[in-house]
């Protein structure tokens, strides 16, 4: 969680590097370089490639970014767009590394990245058919969905009372993993207000997670003439609950926000893998997580269609 801090997400632009065929007898191997002209990825911020694979249904495979120049980092997504899989440092070293059990023929794309905004250089991509497929899980993400979602209770609640997520059950629940200074929780603001005022009635409860401000070093308040996050002389949990409030009648956010003390704010981003903000978990009625986002204008469609899909469960 320690990267939580400082991560923002930049918009998604990804360059194709053609469609070559996986497996059988031929594996995937291609030698590439970002610079600082390719276009950035939406969840690092980096320079990065896209490249799409055809993969066979039944089948596992080995992705490999391997690198001398920067730090690694992979996204894997179906033929559809939809992330499956991410990783940052699953091979050696710096190298990233996903195994993935395909279970649909298709075009998958790889997406070759660096974890830091500023790395760059030469890197291999490999794609290695490794057997039949097998249970092994891929990645944090991965290895939650189906799983029940990890229970927390905050200590405070913006429009709302705190409430712990056990108590939830039988609803709809989308957490948006947040924080008051990133440009990319308030660009996912409008998105998850509209969700709100569509959904709420049919049992769909959004609950904004986040962490004390003061407990990092943050001394901030709310500047509501300026309708912005200020620098603060001093600074506590009281203040922040205050700020809270504030920005949440600025941005006519009606859905709960919920803080977590420092301790249980590690436990809580820890236990669902949360490396940038914003992250969306959707779990359903069961408690059981269904889907995890990183809140992209590309991805929110195919959020808005899952969260249909759990309200039609029963």
């Amino acid at each position: 969680m320690a990267r939580i801090w400082a991560i923002t997400l930049a918009a998604f632009f990804i360059a194709a590097a053609g469609l070559l065929q996986a497996g059988g007898e031929k594996d995937f191997n291609f030698k590439g370089k970002l610079t600082k002209d390719d276009p950035r990825d939406a969840q690092r911020g980096g320079p990065s490639h896209l490249h799409v694979v055809k993969l066979k249904a039944g089948s596992s495979y080995t992705i490999d970014l391997m690198s001398g120049d920067f730090d690694s980092y992979l996204r894997l997504l179906d033929p559809k767009g939809m992330q499956l899989a991410e990783d940052d440092d699953g091979g050696e070293g710096l190298n990233s590394r996903i195994i993935f059990n395909c279970t649909t023929d298709g075009e998958y794309r790889i997406v070759a990245t660096t974890f830091g905004a500023d790395g760059m250089g030469a890197y291999i991509l490999t794609v290695k058919q490794t057997g039949g497929a097998t249970p092994q899980p891929t990645t944090a993400h991965a290895r939650m969905i189906g799983k029940a979602a990890p229970d927390f209770k905050g200590d405070f609640a913006a429009n709302g009372k705190p409430v712990a997520l056990a108590d939830l059950k039988g609803k709809v629940v989308l957490l948006n993993f947040w924080e008051v200074r990133s440009g990319s929780s308030i660009a996912a603001i409008p998105k998850l207000r509209e969700w709100h005022q569509a959904h709420h009635k049919d049992g769909l409860m959004i609950v904004g997670v986040t962490f004390y401000m003061s407990e990092i070093g943050q001394k901030l308040a709310f500047d509501k003439d300026e309708g912005a996050v200020i620098a603060a002389k001093n600074a506590d949990r009281a203040s922040d609950q205050v700020l809270w409030k504030e920005f949440a009648a600025h941005h006519k956010i009606e859905y709960l926000l919920s803080s977590l003390p420092k301790k249980e704010a590690l436990e809580t981003f820890d236990a669902y893998a949360v490396n940038g903000v914003p992250q969306l978990v959707l779990i359903d009625r069961q408690g059981m997580v269904r889907m995890i986002d990183l809140a992209s204008d590309k991805t929110s469609a195919m959020v808005e269609t899952e969260i249909k899909k759990l309200l039609a469960e029963k």
